[in-house]
């Protein structure tokens, strides 16, 4: 076979430099929902980053230019001009650009990516809010009905994401075996076991679901819809408020942190934590070793051995 038939294809050159800004992003859009299967959220995330950069287009330039076109000093120029919002969004924001321009330029239609690392600002990285035992405790005592509490006990005991909770079906729990499928970020599965409390909570609930033809474990009590994830959110937001715990920053994502941390307070080792919460780095996952006080202690309680006996400082 000859060196010209072995040689990979060449990227190709731009063949819709004149391509408009909205047919670009609505090319794009199709393909993350479509071709790539991300989630409505992760969709929703990018039309609202790319409607905001559109926005500031027309108004620092009086237009909206086509792809080909944007220079990387304006991308620049639309992360400074995010006054307000966290480094965390401004790093979101550029991230979305960077993705729409990658598809654009393996397609074809731009030439550079002009959003490719793009200076950002540093990023906080705050110590991940765990709930105590107590906390915890009051949390589900506030849980009045049975679809409260088996949303607060599940997500405390399997540390799952509010947007996971929300798709979970009927199918997917395994009462016998004590095991819940799991569907996470990027369509990728995973299972976590059910603790006991968790089966009981779930199985004095499933009497009191509406009668529905959703196969979702969550409906609305009126309609039987499934629940969105916005819906999880209101609702611990009304158990916190009555368990008298506002101000602490509980939401659905510190259950999760609760989770992982008392995992890790537990001695359970880094690696099961990571398949667990069904993070893909497991630099995600090493956080909560960094940011335990506790296990912290712990280790340094271990030299006491060591500096047993020393004599304290010499007179000169």
């Amino acid at each position: 076979m000859s060196s010209t038939a072995l040689a990979a294809p060449e990227r190709p050159t731009a063949v819709r430099t004149g391509m408009s800004y909205d047919e670009a992003v609505r090319e794009f859009l199709a393909y993350v929902s479509g071709y790539r299967g991300l989630s409505n959220c992760t969709t929703r995330a990018y039309t609202d980053d790319l409607r905001i950069f559109r926005a500031f287009l027309a108004s620092r330039l009086g237009n909206v230019p086509p792809p080909a076109s944007i220079a990387r000093e304006t991308v620049l120029q639309f992360a400074v001009s995010l006054k307000g919002v966290s480094p965390r969004t401004v790093h979101r924001r550029c991230a979305g650009l960077s993705s729409l321009f990658t598809f654009l330029q393996d397609m074809g239609y731009v030439k550079a990516n002009p959003a490719k690392r793009v200076p950002l600002p540093k990023l906080p990285k705050p110590m991940p809010v765990c709930l105590t035992k107590e906390t915890a405790r009051k949390l589900i005592s506030a849980a009045g009905t049975p679809w409260n509490r088996a949303l607060v006990v599940l997500l405390l005991s399997t540390g799952i994401r509010r947007s996971e909770a929300a798709a979970i079906t009927l199918d997917d729990l395994d009462m016998e075996n004590g095991q819940l499928l799991v569907r996470g970020k990027g369509s990728k599965e995973r299972i976590v076991p059910l603790a006991d409390e968790a089966i009981s909570a779930i199985q004095d609930y499933l009497p009191h679901r509406v009668k529905t033809t959703s196969r979702h474990l969550f409906v609305s009590a009126r309609e039987g819809r499934r629940v969105r994830h916005r819906v999880i959110a209101d609702m611990l937001g009304r158990v916190i408020k009555r368990a008298g715990l506002e101000g602490q920053g509980i939401s659905p994502h510190k259950l999760r942190h609760t989770f992982a941390t008392h995992l890790v307070r537990s001695g359970v080792d880094i690696r099961t934590v990571q398949d667990l919460l069904g993070h893909t780095d497991l630099k995600t996952t090493a956080m909560y070793l960094h940011s335990d006080v506790r296990t912290k202690m712990a280790a340094v309680r271990k030299l006491r051995g060591l500096l047993t006996g020393l004599d304290g400082p010499q007179p000169g």
